[in-house]
């Protein structure tokens, strides 16, 4: 249970990251006089973005198995092999997924208008955003782990 616990404090600071970043675009977009998004209590839960909560979770699970099971454990090894899976399907799958949802709604607003509702887009991640994650991930596992011994 305190390696979920890990991952849930790998997510929430891969997502608070995310709402400080946004804040942060946000002041520089007004102080340029532009319109930006607006950060609000649900920004804490978008997907997509930097650093990746995905990434920042998976890799959070699988630095503390390792380091409280060991590099070489089987349980590390299915770890790595599922954040490994999640990394790849956010910058191989969705990502594109994601550039094609754009074209087509332009597509469909082109030929139908605003009368039909947009496709829901999905979120994916640019490497630079997977890697973000990672850091994040690895990081508070080491803290966690190491600094803290919170696994004892």
């Amino acid at each position: 249970m305190k390696i979920f616990v890990i991952c849930l404090i790998a997510w929430f600071t891969a997502q608070l990251i995310k709402v400080i970043i946004n804040l942060i675009k946000y002041a520089v977009a007004k102080k340029k006089g532009k319109e930006g998004s607006k950060v609000t209590l649900s920004t804490l839960f978008k997907l997509g973005g930097m650093p990746s909560s995905h990434t920042a979770t998976v890799i959070s699970l699988s630095a503390s198995i390792g380091m409280h099971s060991g590099w070489n454990s089987d349980i590390f090894a299915v770890a790595g092999v599922f954040a490994f899976i999640v990394m790849f399907d956010a910058i191989k799958v969705r990502l594109p997924i994601e550039k094609l949802t754009d074209a087509f709604n332009m597509l469909q607003d082109k030929f139908y208008g605003k009368d039909v509702s947009d496709v829901k887009k999905v979120e994916g991640h640019t490497l630079p955003e997977i890697a973000g994650g990672f850091v994040v991930g690895a990081t508070i596992a080491y803290i966690m782990v190491r600094v803290l011994n919170f696994l004892g």
